[in-house]
């Protein structure tokens, strides 16, 4: 438990460091920041939104196609293992392990 000069303690210096704040200032330079950009966004922010879109897009499709590749080809290495498994009665497999 804290005791009562310790708390007092801290909130005054909270209080100070509070007090110590430009807050005057950081609301102006904030109020700058919005008429430099009129409230919205610059064109090259919009660019650069746009391109990290378009990328992700591009590597989802890419990962998507990837994992249907690799699915596509268990498929066909497991149909090729029932066919060789049928032919050979199961002699093959015991080669390939």
């Amino acid at each position: 438990m804290i005791a009562n000069t310790q708390l007092r303690y801290i909130k005054g210096a909270e209080e100070t460091r509070l007090a110590m704040q430009p807050l005057d200032l950081i609301k102006k330079v904030r109020e700058i920041e919005q008429e430099g950009t009129g409230g919205q966004e610059t064109e090259q922010e919009k660019d650069v939104k746009q391109n990290t879109a378009v990328d992700l897009s591009k590597r989802l499709k890419n990962f998507s196609s990837l994992k249907a590749l690799e699915e596509w080809r268990k498929r066909k290495m497991e149909r090729a293992r029932q066919r060789d498994l049928e032919k050979t009665g199961g002699l093959s497999s015991s080669k390939t392990s």
